[in-house]
């Protein structure tokens, strides 16, 4: 790629310059000085906690012949400099560029809400996959690309990587790409140029104001998403959130709702519920779209799973699925509009989501071999807690005994919540830590008590691997031992370490002690 290419693209963001501006062959991009390479473009994005522009000359001296910056860098060595206002969105253009477009060509489908997102994707990539389609996934778990799988750093890659993974799917032969869509990535511009075939919303519930301080521009920056949506695309909105409504009238693409039934959905809820298809576009001046609605109807439930009657225009099908809980129907709900809207036949649907039999870190049963269940699960927020304790509430004969934290570093604000919601559904509960990260683990479970009114049933252990041996040393007959926060990681964060500590395992290893 030649460096001239990038000019107009460059031009056009707001508070261009070009300074000593000359052609030159570009071989890559970088945002990572330590990963420059000779005749790289070193975009120096300014973050949260260190500045891009420090590591300015480092990238020079690994060999890079172009720097794109926020500042008007004064530079001992006469390469192109190009000061951009936003250097996130000079990145998301000139790395989708250097690909060549990949989401044009490759059909992208984008999961985004506070809660089910990576389920949801598994569970549209395990439909696709069924339906003789490859279908690559990138996600909070892993990255799925053709034969390679690669753990997740982060839920959706920074633009160049994205763009790279995108890239190498389209060369892997794959024609679909399933991704978490989050909300740092809107904030950021990290999906900027992605032309997104679906768009899939699952629910909106606080979380992450550390970053966006309000939960009024959370939903907003959700909305990202569904307002970049080209006309021919399609919007998959949860008739049951309200924020869909928000979205709905913001969103040039067709919506399509999907829904628990009357039978399943509280009647009050329901009937506020109702008036947003009919009215969604009103005063908004454009035409209303036939309304299409995809339905389940939640015919059992149990620790060994969900089965429900799917209902789309084209056609019924009954599922069973061994994902627990009435917040995995609205998964597989989700999972089975998206498809439908890409023509995939219901009885095709129901044996992709059947083969899911669990989701790492989602609600998974450990093997313990004893005469109560132990759970792990990534639930670490209120609204996350509340769907899995209420869930799992009447399906268990004994008593629920949740293990569970706060992060360090992260929104305050909901821990006391947290507290309030496990003290509701749980007890006994033991109060521990997850990534405590630069804060002090006391402090924060001394927030967590805030929302707790007794006094009684439950303890205080801030080192995890106790709170979970006390857990399991508790547990009866019918009982459940729900261990939640950090799912599917196997790492605890510290102030000045990280250290391994996978759940799962410890569980295993203090049933084998005893």
């Amino acid at each position: 790629m030649e460096l001239s290419e990038l000019k107009p693209i460059l031009l056009k963001l707001k508070g261009t310059r070009l300074y000593n501006f000359h052609n030159l062959e570009i071989k890559g991009i970088s945002y990572n000085s330590k990963q420059v390479k000779e005749g790289n473009i070193f975009v120096a994005i300014p973050g949260a906690r260190t500045d891009g522009n420090y590591f300015i000359p480092e990238a020079l001296q690994r060999g890079a012949l172009t720097i794109i910056s926020n500042k008007r860098v004064k530079l001992f060595t006469p390469v192109p400099c190009i000061r951009v206002a936003d250097p996130r969105i000079a990145l998301s253009l000139i790395s989708n560029h250097f690909f060549h477009h990949p989401s044009t060509t490759l059909k992208v489908i984008g999961v985004t809400g506070t809660n089910g997102k990576t389920t949801t994707t598994y569970l549209i990539r395990a439909i696709l996959e069924r339906a003789g389609t490859k279908a690559g996934l990138l996600g909070t778990i892993e990255y799925i690309i053709g034969e390679r799988q690669i753990p997740a750093p982060v839920t959706t890659p920074e633009s160049y990587d994205l763009q790279n993974y995108l890239s190498e799917m389209l060369k892997s032969g794959l024609q679909y790409a399933v991704m978490e869509v989050s909300s740092h990535s809107l904030a950021l511009n990290r999906v900027l140029g992605i032309n997104f075939h679906r768009a899939v919303f699952t629910n909106l519930a606080r979380d992450h104001l550390d970053f966006h301080k309000t939960i009024s521009r959370y939903k907003q920056v959700k909305g990202i998403l569904f307002q970049n949506l080209a006309p021919d695309s399609i919007a998959i909105l949860n008739l049951d959130d309200p924020v869909s409504k928000y979205y709905a009238q913001r969103t040039p693409a067709q919506v399509v709702w999907y829904h628990l039934a009357p039978s399943e959905v509280l009647a009050a809820h329901y009937q506020r519920s109702r008036p947003v298809c009919p009215d969604v576009y009103r005063g908004t001046g454009r035409q209303k779209p036939a309304t299409t609605i995809i339905q389940a109807e939640i015919q059992k439930s149990s620790l060994e799973g969900n089965t429900i009657l799917l209902k789309t225009p084209i056609g019924e099908t009954t599922i069973h699925s061994p994902l627990i809980g009435r917040h995995n129907v609205y998964n597989i709900l989700a999972a089975s509009t998206t498809t439908v809207t890409l023509g995939i036949p219901v009885d095709t649907i129901k044996e992709g989501v059947e083969t899911v039999k669990g989701i790492r870190g989602r609600l998974e049963k450990v093997e313990v071999h004893l005469p109560y269940t132990v759970m792990v699960d990534f639930a670490h927020t209120e609204d996350a807690l509340r769907s899995v304790l209420r869930s799992l509430k009447p399906l268990v004969k004994g008593r629920i005994i949740t293990v569970f934290g706060c992060g360090g570093d992260r929104d305050k604000g909901k821990r006391p919540l947290m507290g309030k919601i496990v003290s509701q559904y749980s007890r006994p509960f033991i109060i521990t830590s997850d990534n405590p990260r630069s804060e002090d683990p006391l402090k924060i479970i001394k927030d967590i008590r805030k929302g707790i009114r007794q006094k009684s049933g439950y303890e205080v252990e801030p080192d995890r691997y106790k709170a979970i041996e006390k857990a399991l040393a508790l547990a009866r007959k019918d009982d459940l031992v729900l261990i939640a926060g950090k799912g599917h990681e196997t790492y605890q964060t510290f102030k000045d370490t990280v250290k391994p500590f996978d759940d799962r395992e410890v569980v295993r290893q203090i049933l084998q002690s005893y």
